[in-house]
Formats: C-alpha cells, sequence, structure tokens
C-alpha cells in the first residue's frame, strides 16, 4: 500500500510546479506583448515576417484562408470532442473537466484580450487587434490536453505531436498573414497556463491514454478536411517572397512551442518522495 505521506508530498510538489508554470507563462504573455508593441526589434520582426502572407492574393489568398480554417475548426470539434468524451466514458471526470477548462478558458481569454487591448500601429487593420492568436491558443491547448491525457509511458510521444501541430499551426498562421509571430507566441503562453492552471483538477495519474485508432481517425477526418477546403477552393500556393525573417520567425515559434510542451509535461510528471528529496 502506498505510503500517504508520500502521496501527500509528490501531490504538493506537482502542484507548486504547475502554479509555477501559470505564472511563467503569464510572464511570457506580458514579455511578446511588450516585444511586439513597445520594441523598434519587435515591431519590424512582426512585420517584416509577415510579408509573404501579404503579398497572396486572388485564388491562393481564398485556398489558403479555406485550408486555416478547415483544419484548426475540424481539429478543435474532433480532437477536442474526443479528448473530453473519452475521459467522461472512463468516468474521469477531472480528466474532462482539465481539458474542457483547458480549452474554453484559453479561447475565452484570447477573444477577450483581443477585444479589449489597444490596436498596434503600422500593421493592416485586421491585424491590429490580433493578440493573442486564437487559432494558435486552441492548437497549443488540444496539444497540451492531449499530453496531460497520456499515460507516463507514452508521454513523449504526445508532446512531440502537440508540439509539432501548434508550430506548423503557429507557422502557417504567420505564412498567410493571419497573425503577427508575437501573436502565435502570445497564444501560446495563454494555452500553456490555462493547462498548467487546469491541471490541477486532476486527481490521480492516468492509467490508459486516448485509443490510438480513435485518435488516428479524427486526424484523417481533420486531413480530408483541409483537403476538400483546397478542393473547394483552389489555387493554394506555397510560394515564399519572404526567406529571412520567416524562416527566423518559423524556428521561434517551434522553439516556444517545444518549450511550452516540454515545461507542461515535466510539471504533470509524477514524482517519487525520494525524487522529491534528492
Amino acid at each position: 500500500m502506498p505510503n500517504p505521506r508520500n502521496t501527500i508530498v509528490t501531490s504538493l510538489t506537482r502542484r507548486l510546479w504547475l502554479a509555477a508554470l501559470t505564472a511563467a507563462a503569464i510572464c511570457g504573455l506580458l514579455v511578446f506583448r511588450v516585444l511586439g508593441t513597445r520594441t523598434t526589434f519587435g515591431r519590424h520582426f512582426d512585420v517584416s515576417a509577415i510579408q509573404n502572407g501579404l503579398a497572396l492574393t486572388g485564388g491562393s489568398l481564398n485556398s489558403s484562408n479555406a485550408l486555416l480554417v478547415a483544419v484548426s475548426s475540424t481539429s478543435f470539434a474532433l480532437i477536442g470532442g474526443l479528448l473530453i468524451g473519452v475521459s467522461l466514458l472512463r468516468r474521469r471526470i477531472d480528466l474532462a473537466a482539465a481539458t474542457g477548462v483547458t480549452l474554453f478558458g484559453a479561447f475565452a481569454t484570447t477573444e477577450t484580450m483581443k477585444a479589449t487591448l489597444a490596436g498596434r500601429p503600422g500593421v493592416p487593420d485586421y491585424l491590429g487587434h490580433g493578440f493573442p492568436s486564437g487559432h494558435s491558443t486552441l492548437a497549443l491547448s488540444l496539444g497540451l490536453s492531449y499530453v496531460l491525457l497520456t499515460p507516463r509511458r507514452r508521454r513523449a510521444f504526445a508532446v512531440v505531436a502537440a508540439l509539432v501541430y501548434a508550430a506548423a499551426m503557429g507557422v502557417a498562421l504567420v505564412f498567410n498573414a493571419w497573425h503577427l509571430p508575437s501573436d502565435v507566441g502570445g497564444g501560446f503562453c495563454v494555452a500553456t497556463a490555462w493547462a498548467a492552471a487546469a491541471a490541477q483538477l486532476v486527481r490521480r495519474p492516468v492509467e490508459r491514454g486516448i485509443p490510438v485508432p480513435l485518435l488516428a481517425a479524427a486526424a484523417v477526418l481533420v486531413a480530408l478536411a483541409g483537403v476538400a477546403a483546397v478542393h473547394l477552393r483552389p489555387g493554394l500556393s506555397f510560394t515564399v517572397t519572404s526567406h529571412g525573417r520567416l524562416l527566423e520567425a518559423a524556428l521561434g515559434i517551434a522553439v516556444t512551442a517545444a518549450i511550452c510542451c516540454v515545461a507542461f509535461a515535466y510539471a504533470i510528471a509524477e514524482r517519487s518522495a525520494a525524487a522529491t528529496r534528492s
């Protein structure tokens, strides 16, 4: 039988790590906002990184927009519903609640901030109120929720899947000039803060992960939705007109996503009392 004292020590340590990650993510959100609005380097970097997307016109613009809408909306509905649904079927109300709080809390936060923060000068009107990015917030929220619902033995794979999906969505948003790079970084911070806070609701370790066939089926449906969107709105183009800043922005987005995913996986890890004393 496990020692109750060990359980308390482990739980307290985990809660402290999660609280620290929540605070760090909030600080990161402030840093991205200041970089993008208060520093000359940040403002110039943001604008130069989206030149490729601003050059898109006609069918290429319509096709890329349709693809992003299809992938983001179907991912949220299918994968988010799958994560919550499987948790409820297994009577893990704590996991379902944590996932729901992460997804909807993060979404509500981004929409509130975009509606209340002052607009940015020197960018197109639709980008002036884009901080933080809602699409990048939802992408990483889904990824971190998947990490939370994955047993420890398979968590490394979940972390890689989460950061690849979130980074790909973030880069696509900048590539198509839907958002500035700092918007994407801010969205990742919002998702991490909510995921870390919501993980406090989880009462015991995850015994079983999301069934791989169900997850694969959801991924296939998301891919088919993207293909259908491109078919209905032909003209998708991958011409890159701004190589330097776009590449730097892509690397920054990938690194930020990786830091958020790895830090979250570390914070939720189960630790023995002996490990906490060493």
